[in-house]
């Protein structure tokens, strides 16, 4: 499981509990959410079409960019999207991270107005992330 080296918890940030998530954090305030879910892979599985089974969950949405990245050395697939969740357009910056026999599945949304004063705070947590399996 990854983790992140934060202080989100002290900023407004509150931890959940989601039925099959592994991590969530909400920000009460401004509406904003990260999660980060581990899955077992059972064979090699092409990171595109990882994230495209990911982005079913989100509504109406419109991906405005896709990129191949690295995350702590990891390859990844990093998605920037609008889409609607629960009656709320919102913006997301989605990342789907390989690791050895499992994905790493790093989400951040909030509302749209509010993605700009957010999404730094997200960024931050996603550098202090440490994954302990390889």
């Amino acid at each position: 499981m990854p983790w992140a080296k934060s202080h989100l918890r002290h900023n407004g940030w509150q931890l959940l509990s989601w039925k099959g998530i592994d991590f969530v954090l909400w920000d009460r305030t401004e509406g904003a959410t990260i999660v980060v879910d581990v899955t077992p892979l059972k064979e090699e599985a092409d990171l595109a079409n990882l994230t495209r089974h990911l982005l079913i969950a989100f509504e109406r949405k419109q991906i405005i960019s896709q990129d191949i990245e690295q995350v702590q050395g990891r390859e990844a697939v990093k998605t920037l999207l609008e889409a609607w969740v629960e009656r709320t357009e919102i913006k997301a910056e989605i990342y789907v991270v390989r690791g050895e026999g499992v994905r790493y599945d790093i989400i951040f949304w909030a509302p749209r107005d509010a993605f700009p004063r957010t999404v730094e705070a997200f960024r931050q947590f996603l550098v202090g992330i440490t994954f302990l399996q390889p």
